[in-house]
């Protein structure tokens, strides 16, 4: 397997590429998924002009990697991480809490102060990329009758 992938990678507004970048590699309590379906939202379109709230707030800074609505296949786990998740498609959460705060403890981890979000804010790079890191926590199984399309819908549909 190459240590790189290519990413889209966002470097500033209005400007934007297809790069190499390393493989993530699964931390403790992490997955890699290969990514298979990505969208594209109004939040991502806010970055791409540099209109975001949050590249203002110091809550996310180029350059960085956009992708927070996806689907895909677990590919690899890290330690503490139930093998069993290995092959199974998934999506996942885009708000990830620090799972210790009040109002993650709560079940509110989108309030969450610390939070990361994936392909948006706190660092936590995105799905449009052939592979993604995040948390297996955050994952969610997909039956076997809904496809990558309608698995990377997930997210904006509970949001709606």
């Amino acid at each position: 397997m190459s240590s790189t992938m290519r990413a889209f990678v966002l470097t500033g507004p209005r400007e934007c590429s297809v790069q190499e970048v390393p493989v993530p590699r699964p931390a403790a309590g992490e997955v890699v998924v290969d990514v298979e379906r990505a969208g594209v939202c109004g939040t991502d379109v806010e970055f791409f002009t540099g209109e975001m709230a949050y590249l203002h707030q110091g809550h996310a800074a180029y350059p960085m990697r956009l992708g927070h609505e996806w689907a895909g296949t677990v590919s690899a786990v890290g330690d503490g991480v139930d093998p069993a998740w290995l092959g199974r498609r998934v999506m996942g959460d885009t708000m990830l809490g620090d799972r210790t705060c009040r109002r993650c403890r709560r079940g509110h981890q989108h309030t969450c102060e610390n939070r990361q979000e994936v392909g948006i804010r706190g660092g936590r790079a995105g799905a449009l990329a052939e592979r993604l890191a995040v948390p297996a926590w955050s994952l969610h199984a997909l039956p076997g009758g809904v496809d990558a399309v309608l698995g990377a819908l997930v997210e904006p549909g509970g949001n709606a």
